[in-house]
């Protein structure tokens, strides 16, 4: 049985939260979305987002907003309402900064439409990330479940120590290569925190608890190995002294390490030396290690979904 990857919702009304001069907004009416009204506290910035999607033959609805006061927000239904790198910037340095931005994201999703989603991401850095993979789990905690890029229903087994992100190839726009080389930045991929979430629709925001076992995650394995489940790869390929190939990969039991000798010969266990960060597998033969599991030729693996590259 192959992974069930959520249906794409239709982006009829979307709200983009925390805008600034727009450059999610855009790619959300670049995506198809038939109305977007992007909110900030800046109406300079919102002015500048207006006037770019004029140029580009969009008609663009503004709201000022302002976080703290909670006002501005416009009544839904939304299909869609979006953070992009605007969660970071909301109580810096307080001490209940992720409560706060929980609290939050649960007051603008009583705007969603039944069937709406939330998608919220962060810059991928090491305070950041984790900052975002916090209010992930507070909003599990608060009865919402994570559509994309989790399979793991519980609360994130990166934390405390390490972080998650997604990794996106791209082809950004040539004025957009000479900003970055000007700026020394690397254009290969595109990185963030990045998480979809919708509330329970067993009564909304607040109303369940989150899942917690790994029997409730999709192709959640019946025996006591990882054989059958389904995992996403959420680290590059690591090199350990052994002088195996392992990648970090989290599905229905957890985070872990998924190694293999480089001298594998079978054509079945081929796709795991092609394996990038965001594929979803299965396999099978795992064997427990020190660290992680292991598979060898009497394995097999397969690359069940592999992420779009974007651009």
């Amino acid at each position: 049985m192959m992974l069930r990857v959520p249906e794409a919702p239709v982006l009829g009304r979307v709200l983009d939260v925390g805008a600034g001069p727009g450059p999610v907004s855009l790619a959300l009416l670049d995506a198809g979305a038939g109305r977007v009204i992007s909110c900030d506290r800046s109406a300079a910035a919102l002015g500048m987002a207006r006037s770019i999607a004029s140029d580009r033959g969009y008609t663009l609805e503004t709201r000022q907003w302002d976080a703290l006061t909670s006002t501005g927000i416009p009544s839904g239904p939304f299909d869609l309402i979006a953070m992009g790198h605007t969660l970071n910037e909301l109580w810096a340095g307080h001490p209940d900064r992720i409560a706060l931005r929980v609290s939050l994201l649960v007051k603008l999703c009583a705007e969603l439409a039944p069937d709406g989603r939330l998608l919220f991401f962060e810059p991928a850095l090491m305070a950041t990330a984790q900052e975002a993979i916090r209010v992930r789990d507070g909003l599990l905690q608060g009865g919402f479940s994570v559509e994309m890029p989790c399979i793991w229903q519980g609360s994130c087994p990166a934390l405390p120590d390490a972080t998650c992100h997604g990794d996106f190839e791209w082809n950004p726009p040539r004025e957009t290569v000479r900003l970055m080389h000007a700026a020394r930045i690397g254009r290969e991929t595109l990185k963030m925190a990045w998480f979809v979430m919708r509330p329970r629709a067993s009564g909304g925001a607040g109303a369940a608890p989150a899942m917690t076992a790994a029997a409730t995650a999709p192709g959640a394995p019946a025996g006591p190995t990882p054989d059958g489940g389904s995992y996403r790869v959420v680290s590059d390929p690591l090199l350990s002294k052994s002088g195996r190939i392992r990648y970090l990969i989290c599905g229905p039991m957890g985070r872990f390490a998924l190694s293999a000798p480089k001298a594998m010969e079978s054509p079945d266990m081929k796709p795991f030396f092609r394996l990038r960060r965001g594929d979803v597998v299965r396999f099978t033969g795992a064997r427990k290690r020190e660290t992680g599991w292991g598979l060898d030729d009497t394995g097999t693996l397969k690359i069940i979904e592999r992420l779009p590259r974007m651009g």
